[in-house]
This record gives structure tokens, sequence and C-alpha cells, in this order.
């Protein structure tokens, strides 16, 4: 199946030239990209960390391993300035049972359990407080991912790194049940924009927009280990992936979501409960332009254009935010009505439970509420939206960045002093087009970079664009889930990394193919999984696969 022809213009190289401005698309994920405020993608250092939920492994880096049932600063993380957050990178990361943060500097800090070395401390102890993982001093990391037991990462040069847990090749290197304690680079023939990591296996996005993965996808029932990555035959145009447990996400260039994996609750969308091994259209979403996708555990989450929220899926506790208290699961996507009226910007789904952010820096979760993961004060199950208030409330608190991992949450928040709308203003000066002084020519060229505005004659098309979505947090995020926008050469990172290119295009650690190799000539050597007989017209039952692997992992787990 293909999703969308490839651009010829791309080049997989990582040792490749910046390419020439190419015309602006329409598309909607295109526009939203450019609309990025700049203190989501900058965050000052007064930027506090929350988090609630399950602190018995550390995961939240607070004192005690009582569970914490409201927001509580991280205390730990005063002071550190983090990355804004993008349309493929949130600062935060929440995994099952640690978390991972990026500072400003592309610094990588993880905390929380670490039996298999998921931490990248060279170590299996579990580390109470947030920890800059020293294996990657000096790597700008731009986006992070956490999985069953391991990790995956990607820096400013498009090399991915992996580590933790590896019985299964999810780290994509063929290194038979060894479990890597420091951060080992991956996919080094390749230059990797966004990687993903699902319960036991992974995916990478390319430059190109091609999807490569490795691992264990089907559990107990896979036929073969791919433990050596192999691109999706087929797959190309695609702006953004999300790993669940056993299920993946796409999302295309055009605003399309595509999905494969297991399907046993319907976590794919396609209307059955039939698995899929290669990228299938979600049912639901004829005639809406989407611009984000999310995965957790075992349901999915869409975002449009104007801001509604999608899912589908497994419908246990509330995580759907349906109002349904029947459990029942939901095989196409439905609008979450109750969010009607709220332009949500960034979606992120746990392992039971889902949390949003709207534009207007409003926090809002649904879902399990064991431990407290849901930040109610409570631990009763929520089946619709509800709002979480930090303390001193929204007057107090503007919210930038959220992430759900398998039992606790954290947000990212500036304090709404004021200094915002400074900051703000500043940023808007660039609209004076009679700049006279160093700083205003300044401001002028900071803009165009910020707003990948390559030519003079689309500085008017950025104007327009700020007036519509001035007082937005940002269209929907991350990664998981960063914010909106879905065009490669749109994305604010792509410019980032283009500037990167030039400036450090003699670096010696840039490694190209040899010599007449391209990504193309790997993605003709990969082949596809062979499907199992009867398998998909008899699709596994979760439980028992979790059984026989004897999964430790709580967010795979219904807990």
């Amino acid at each position: 199946m293909t999703v969308e022809a490839a651009d010829p213009t791309d080049s997989a190289s990582r040792s490749s030239s910046k390419r020439a401005p190419s015309k602006r698309q329409n598309s909607s994920v295109g526009i939203l990209c450019r609309n990025v405020p700049a203190y989501v993608r900058e965050p000052p250092i007064e930027a506090v960390v929350f988090g609630w939920g399950v602190s018995e492994d550390g995961q939240l880096g607070v004192e005690g391993a009582a569970d914490v049932l409201a927001p509580k600063v991280i205390e730990a993380l005063l002071g550190t300035r983090l990355k804004g957050r993008s349309f493929l990178s949130s600062p935060l990361v929440a995994g099952s049972r640690n978390t991972l943060a990026i500072d400003a500097d592309g610094q990588l800090l993880s905390w929380g359990w670490n039996a298999r070395g998921t931490l990248g401390h060279n170590h299996r102890g579990t580390e109470r407080k947030p920890r800059r993982v020293a294996a990657l001093k000096g790597v700008n990391i731009l986006q992070t991912s956490i999985g069953g037991w391991h990790c995956l990462a990607v820096d400013d040069k498009g090399q991915a790194y992996a580590w933790g847990g590896n019985e299964y090749g999810q780290c994509g290197l063929d290194l038979p049940k060894r479990d890597l304690v420091v951060p080992t680079p991956c996919m080094s023939h390749l230059r990797i924009r966004q990687v993903a990591a699902g319960g036991m296996h992974s995916c990478a996005l390319t430059e190109t927009g091609k999807v490569w993965v490795w691992g264990e996808p089907w559990g107990e029932f896979s036929m073969t280990l791919d433990r050596k990555p192999r691109a999706l035959p087929d797959v190309t145009g695609i702006a953004k992936i999300a790993c669940g447990a056993f299920h993946n996400l796409a999302l295309n260039r055009d605003g399309q979501v595509f999905a494969w994996g297991i399907n046993d609750f319907g976590q794919l969308g396609n209307g059955t409960t039939f698995y899929e091994t290669s990228p299938t259209a979600v049912v639901g979403l004829k005639g809406e332009s989407i611009t984000d996708i999310a995965a957790g555990g075992w349901h999915s989450l869409a975002l449009t254009v104007s801001g509604e929220v999608y899912v589908w899926g497994r419908g246990e506790y509330g995580r759907l935010g349906l109002g349904d208290k029947s459990g029942s699961s939901r095989l196409r996507a439905s609008k979450v009505r109750a969010m009607e009226g709220h332009k949500v910007v960034q979606a992120s789904c746990g392992g039971t439970h889902t949390c949003v952010l709207t534009a207007e820096a409003r926090l809002f979760t649904w879902g399990r509420g064991s431990f407290g993961r849901l930040g109610t004060n409570s631990q009763k199950d929520c089946y619709s939206p509800v709002e979480v208030l930090l303390p001193g409330g929204p007057e107090r608190w503007r919210v930038i960045s959220i992430s759900c991992g398998g039992r606790h949450t954290l947000a990212l928040a500036l304090p709404d002093n004021g200094e915002v709308e400074d900051m703000l203003t500043k940023r808007a000066s660039f609209r004076n087009r009679n700049t006279s002084s160093d700083a205003e020519e300044q401001v002028v060229r900071d803009i165009l970079e910020d707003y990948d505005l390559d030519e003079e004659d689309d500085l008017q098309e950025g104007l327009e664009l700020q007036d519509d979505l001035d007082d937005d947090v940002g269209p929907s995020g991350h990664d998981e889930v960063g914010v909106g926008g879905a065009t490669l050469t749109a994305s604010l990172e792509a410019a980032e990394r283009e500037q990167d290119e030039i400036e450090a295009a003699s670096d010696s650690k840039d490694q190209p193919p040899k010599e007449g190799q391209t990504e193309d000539d790997f993605a003709l050597t990969a082949s596809s999984s062979p499907e199992a007989p009867g398998l998909r017209a008899s699709p596994p039952r979760i439980e028992s696969m979790l059984a026989a692997l004897d999964m430790q992992d709580p967010s795979l787990h219904e807990t």
C-alpha cells in the first residue's frame, strides 16, 4: 500500500546538503507547524515541572514513595531549563515506571525504574532524582521515547540511539538477550527524524518520510524477530509516528492516519479486531484533517486542525473519554464530544488514561484514577474529561506540555505573571516592517527562522497566520506528542536541522553511506514479516500473550 508518493528531492544521506526552498504546501498540518509560539518552543528557566501518580520507583522525582494524588512540583528540576515542545518532540516523556527529560542544551536526564538499564546510567539501580545521562554528554538530543523497558533517542545530526532491554531486538542491534545499560548508536546508515518505542518493538521515521521497524511487535505469536531494522515497503510521505504496546500509528503529510499491529480492542481503528501487518487507514476520520496522533497501551487518539479529539480502541476505565461506563471498545474513530468548544493542541495517552492540553493552557484528563494518575486528588475513574488544576489555579500557571506514563503524569508550566505576554509582545515586534535598528532587524531574522520562512514573500503569510493563532499554546503536540504540523519541509525541526547541516558540513562525526548507496538500497534488501497462517482471522488475546511472556511492565498490564 502506498500512503503517499515520496519526494524525489529528499536525500537519505546523513551528510546531505541543505535542500533548496520548496513551495509551501497548503495542508493544515503544514500551516499549523509554523505557528508554534516562542514561549512553547523555548520556555524560560521559570518553567516548572509538576508530577502526580505512582512514585514507588522514583518516576516522579519527588521525595518518598507514596502515591501523589494531585499535581506536585518536582523540586529537583527547579532551575533546570528544559527544551521546548515541538511537533515531534516533548521535553518530558513519562514511561511505565520511569521518566526522561531534555534540557535546553539537548542533554538527556532520566530517573525511576532501571532494572534493565532503561535509564542509560551504566548500572541497573533505581534513580529517585533526575540525573543527566553521562554517555550522551555533549550530544544534542532532540527527541526521545520510552517503550516497555527500552528507550530510544535521536540527536540533531539524525543519529538514533537505543538502550535498555534488548531480548527481542527492540534496540535495533543484533545482540541477543543482552541489555544495553548505556545509549548505543543504531540506524547509523540513515538520517532519522523521529523514534517511537513500543512494548517490545521500535519504529523510526527518516527525513524522507519512510518508516523503519524492528523488534517483536506480535508477542508469542510472531513467526520471526526483526533484530535488524527493516523498512516498511511502499509506505512513504509520513510526517509522524506513534507506538502503543503492540500497535503503531502513522500520520502522513496530508493529515491522514494509518495504523497497523495487534488489534484485539480495535486500537487500529479499522472497524474490525483483525490485526494488520501494514499501515491501513483509520475509519471514522473521513473529511477530517488530522494534525497529531498519540498511542496508548491499547487505545489511540487523533487531533484535528480545529482542535477536536477523536479516540478509538479499548474502553475500560473510561480511557476514551466518551462517557461510556460499560468499557466497550470502539473499533473506529469516535469524537470526544465533551471537549467540543475547547481547542486541543496537545494530547498524550498512557496505559489506561489520557490527558489533553487546550489552547487556553487548560489541562483535562480522563480514564483510570487509581494511584492518583489523573491528578484530581482522588483515585476514582473518570469516564469524561475533568480539568486538572495546578496549585494556585489557572490564574497562576500556564501549562505548555504534558506526558502520560503507565501510572503517572507530568506537566510543564510557566508562571502566568505577565512574563509570557511580555515575551509574545517582544516576538511580535517583527510586524513592524520599517525596522531601523540592528536589534529590530535581528528580531525579524529570528522570526523568519522560527517560522521557517525561507523567502521574503513568505513573511506576509507568516504575519497572517500569526494573527490567527497568536493566543494559541501551539498546535497539537507530542511524543510523545509534540506540537502540530506535519509537512516535512515546513516543520520547525527540519528548519533547525538544515541550519545545523550548513554549520556542520565538515563535521567528521557525520558518516555518509558508502559510495552510491542510498536509503532505497537498504529498503530494497529488507523483507516484511511473513503472515502467520490463520492468525488474521483469529486475532490473539492480549491476556494470553502477556501471561506467556511474563511481562513486567505495568504500562502493558491493566493496572
